[in-house]
């Protein structure tokens, strides 16, 4: 199970009561959801499957974003490091 699929969240209670505990992947997964009063979701699968393809994408998106930040982090340290190398010094004596 992806971490964004263990993401604790919260949803109001469909007859008012207490909001539901549950995470992103019981929502994405289990066909219905029981409040604590008996106040039930059915989930249609059509959205479900909805939620799961932007669940993988914004997956997919952070882990694109933190390979581009790695690459993005090396380069700032190859030219922060050439910028001080091939800098004139000047040394007053």
């Amino acid at each position: 199970m992806s971490q964004l699929a263990r993401e604790k969240t919260e949803i109001p209670c469909p007859g008012g009561g207490r909001e539901i505990k549950t995470t992103y992947g019981d929502l994405a997964r289990r066909s219905s959801l029981k409040s604590s009063k008996g106040h039930e979701y059915k989930f249609k699968s059509s959205d479900q499957s909805k939620f799961r393809r932007s669940m993988d994408n914004i997956e997919r998106l952070q882990k694109n974003f933190e390979r581009e930040m790695e690459r993005a982090q090396k380069e700032f340290g190859k030219t922060l490091q050439n910028l001080i190398v091939n800098a004139d010094k000047v040394i007053k004596g």
